[in-house]
């Protein structure tokens, strides 16, 4: 059995998981205790129509917030798939599959650049690439996997190497997966391309497997925009927190819009020794935040990583009394088309308590 992760093929998620609960959606961090925040909301509405259980997104809306949800949200990384920002999962969500023979995890493929559902968009050529574009992409490069399996943990820390933390960054890490595939079609290999962070999905499903197959405490973390979380191995509940908005520069400094409180299952790419934990790979991040990083950002991770697996340490964590850095965009509390900046959050440590 190999003890490495590949990406294997594009599938739609019901048919790589055929149990999934009924009628259910797949959001990223710890369960909601209330409703979605409005960003979560557009994606899952999106979501719902694509499943042919609304007819627009305004009467899925409708389902999702009657009492009780005649469409249920659900954590993904409860059920073995990691998703991006507020997007939200369906089962004919096209999926990356990345894993070995004992485990197997799934994250949806990126549709494409803004307007994009990772980002709360309501626009429906999110839907359209997402149903359209998603199964071109898969008719082209599944054959090619079949013969020539991509190696997330190979092409990503040839990524660290040219500018990438693997998070925020993954634009060369995006080349490397498209080169990988030599005969990938010229015209598909454009339209990825045309979306730098086509990569990270492939990097979030693996970063999950690593957590999941190596020694770490951690089995899920993540954010949902109001909590951010972690599951310990061994158990079924989440630790939560309150979750601010990342610190971070807007793009647009002016810009009128609330922050959304941190979100993203994006963060076990962090837990496994990338992102925060990787910004000395990543000048133009170090630059960018030069006014919002903690002073030790390049030298933390060297406290808080186990040497063995590469990912945090919760028991390190504590000892040292520093928090790893999760970096991720700031998207629009509202939902929009694009993010409105980017940033990172330092979870508080008491989210990395081990319980007794």
């Amino acid at each position: 059995m190999s003890n490495t992760a590949q990406l294997t093929r594009m599938v739609r998620l019901s048919e790589a998981l055929p149990n999934l609960p009924e009628q259910a959606l797949f959001h990223a961090g710890p369960p909601y205790k209330d409703g979605p925040p409005d960003a979560v909301l557009n994606a899952a509405a999106q979501a719902a129509v694509m499943e042919g259980w609304a007819t627009d997104t305004d009467a899925a809306r409708g389902l999702l917030l009657q009492s009780p949800p005649a469409i249920k949200l659900l954590p993904a990384q409860d059920h073995g798939l990691v998703v991006p920002l507020a997007q939200v999962a369906g089962p004919s969500t096209w999926c990356v599959e990345v894993g070995n023979e004992a485990l197997k995890v799934y994250s949806p493929v990126s549709e494409g650049p803004a307007p994009a559902l990772r980002f709360g968009s309501i626009d429906p050529l999110c839907r359209e690439r997402a149903q359209n574009d998603c199964k071109q992409f898969a008719d082209h490069i599944n054959p090619l996997l079949e013969n020539a399996p991509i190696h997330p943990e190979a092409l990503m820390q040839q990524a660290l190497q040219l500018g990438d933390d693997g998070h925020a960054i993954v634009g060369a890490g995006t080349k490397l997966w498209v080169n990988a595939l030599e005969k990938l079609p010229e015209a598909t290999r454009e339209k990825i391309l045309t979306n730098a962070g086509f990569a990270l999905t492939t990097w979030m499903a693996y970063c999950s497997w690593k957590l999941r197959t190596s020694s770490s405490a951690i089995n899920a973390i993540g954010a949902n925009g109001i909590e951010f979380g972690v599951k310990f191995k061994n158990t079924n509940e989440w630790i939560t927190v309150s979750a601010p908005p990342p610190s971070g520069p807007r793009f647009k400094p002016d810009h009128p819009a609330q922050s959304l409180g941190a979100i993203g299952d994006s963060a076990v790419v962090d837990a496994c020794g990338y992102g925060g934990q990787a910004l000395k790979n990543a000048p133009t991040l170090l630059t960018e935040w030069k006014d919002y990083l903690p002073d030790d950002a390049t030298t933390r991770p060297d406290h808080i990583l186990c040497p063995e697996s590469g990912c945090i340490d919760p028991a390190r964590i504590q000892a040292a009394r520093l928090a790893p850095i999760i970096n991720l965009a700031i998207l629009d509390r509202q939902g929009a088309d694009t993010p409105i900046g980017r940033g990172h959050y330092c979870p508080p440590l008491s989210v990395f308590q081990q319980p007794s």
